[in-house]
């Protein structure tokens, strides 16, 4: 007998991994997640789905869409939390990958997550992760991770954290991550902690807690903490806390730490002698209010001291001032670094090696990193680039976002990256008093994004959060003759104001 129960395991083992389709083999995604068995994987067609999932207490399944983020939706219609992970301590053998995953909310304060929510350290990946709300206080408005995520090649656009009522602790409007995780190549856009009354807001981006976590070559744009009137804020882009964080190589661009006491308007290190924090570069993000401070990186007062790595970042044209209670270091930057767009985005670097007129600052800037595990980052670094011509970056590492080649997200040839760069159109171009933009493409509803317009020397002449729309009026009359630049989250077009 025991040796047919030995044959019949090793036979079970043998068993090959199943693929589930959903739907010509299951109507929806849970009936899919509730029939795999750990090694299989829930393959999802093209569709809008109004789902509020919950993942078996099983690891080893993989929900994998058929065609990317593009075409495939999980809905939560504004609701509920649209994908709760956390029943067990997940390993990376669980995988949530291509899908766009919108409109989840939590109403009760205190919530954990309203688009995911998961535990261990499960792979979050290709996915976009959008319009989701906790409207009383809370953590993690787009994802709740607690443990140590592998979270990368994901868009964290408009999630949101508003409390209308006062007071509370509001963290994390994109991402809330209290352990080890591990973040790469993902867009932090448009989150906001925002409400009315007192309180406290920590991080519109990422907010850090405890752990080891990695921030690595991200993208940190428009993100915000705060409200007009009393409180306390801390870290427009990131906040970190009680973790001994490694954050390197990221791009943090107009972000805003907003309140009657602001700090850092780019990022906020609370224990800044547990972080590395290096190779960054930050540009025009703003801390503002009764007593704002540092619009770059901001640190407490009473931890200031020399021990932490605070180095090699370029902190160019931030408010009210780059630094705050922190050392820039010696072989810090502050200069235009000179972003110009390429094929992924609008944040590669100018480099005469690549067709531009002028080397940006930030080229070979940059200092080695030594850490090779979870991720070995100056080989990846020197595989990835910041030009446009898409060579890799040889040599001395240089500063800020590195751009990875392009890979896919499905498992069809028709899957393709999230499109990070939708379109923006202004007319009439020229223009003399009003000018209408018009978002061609974009993220899926996301209720407001920012819009900055620059003039031709790069200065920020205007910046405000405006609604959701396929177009709206600019009031240029007061705007001096010349041409400028709108971003419109992360779209950008040029345009011409005559007089």
């Amino acid at each position: 007998m025991k040796t047919v129960i030995s044959g019949l395991a090793l036979l079970l083992n043998l068993c090959p991994a199943a693929v589930v389709r959903v739907p010509s083999e299951q109507p929806n995604i849970q009936a899919g997640l509730s029939a795999a068995l750990s090694g299989d994987t829930v393959l999802v067609a093209a569709g809008t789905y109004v789902e509020f999932l919950t993942w078996p207490a099983r690891d080893g399944i993989t929900l994998l869409s058929e065609f990317g983020p593009d075409s495939t939706v999980i809905d939560g219609l504004h609701k509920v939390l649209v994908v709760r992970m956390d029943a067990i301590e997940y390993t990376s053998a669980t995988v949530l990958r291509g899908f766009t995953i919108a409109r989840g909310e939590q109403a009760v304060p205190g919530s954990l997550g309203a688009g995911i929510r998961c535990s261990g350290s499960p792979v979050i990946c290709y996915n976009r992760i959008v319009n989701n709300r906790l409207v009383a206080y809370g953590y993690g408005a787009g994802v709740y991770a607690s443990g140590a995520p592998v979270f990368h090649h994901n868009l964290v656009i408009g999630d949101t954290i508003a409390n209308i009522d006062g007071g509370g602790l509001r963290y994390g409007s994109g991402v809330y991550c209290a352990g080890s995780g591990v973040f790469y190549q993902n867009v932090f856009m448009d989150n906001a902690a925002l409400g009315g009354g007192g309180g406290f807001w920590y991080g519109g981006g990422l907010c850090l807690t405890g752990g080891s976590p990695v921030v690595f070559s991200n993208l940190f744009l428009g993100n915000r903490v705060g409200t007009t009137t009393g409180g306390v804020a801390w870290g427009g882009g990131l906040y970190q806390e009680n973790c001994a964080a490694y954050i390197v190589n990221n791009t943090f661009v107009a972000n805003v730490c907003s309140t009657a006491i602001a700090y850092g308007g780019a990022a906020f290190l609370s224990q800044p002698w547990t972080t590395v924090f290096k190779n960054n570069v930050l540009v025009h993000n703003r801390a503002e209010g009764v007593v704002p401070m540092g619009g770059g990186v901001a640190a407490y007062v009473d931890t200031l001291n020399d021990t932490a790595v605070l180095d090699y970042n370029d902190a160019w044209a931030n408010t009210p001032t780059n630094y705050y209670a922190c050392h820039p270091g010696p072989h810090a930057l502050s200069l235009d670094p000179l972003f110009i767009t390429g094929p992924r985005g609008a944040y590669y670097l100018s480099q005469v090696a690549a067709g531009q007129a002028e080397d940006s600052p930030c080229l070979d800037a940059g200092d080695t990193l030594s850490m090779t595990a979870p991720l070995d980052l100056d080989s990846l670094l020197h595989a990835w680039t910041t030009r446009t011509d898409t060579l890799p970056d040889a040599g001395v590492i240089d500063l800020g976002l590195h751009y990875e080649f392009s890979p896919q997200i499905g498992v069809s040839e028709q899957a393709s990256l999230p499109r990070l760069r939708p379109t923006l159109q202004v007319s009439p171009n020229p223009c003399r008093s009003v000018a209408v933009l018009h978002l061609t493409t974009g993220p899926l509803d996301r209720s407001t994004t920012s819009l900055r317009i620059f003039d031709a020397q790069g200065r920020l002449v205007h910046s405000s959060f405006v609604l959701r729309a396929s177009s709206f009026r600019l009031d240029v009359a007061s705007m001096p003759a010349g041409v400028y630049l709108a971003r419109l989250g992360i779209a950008t077009a040029r345009f011409v104001v005559e007089r």
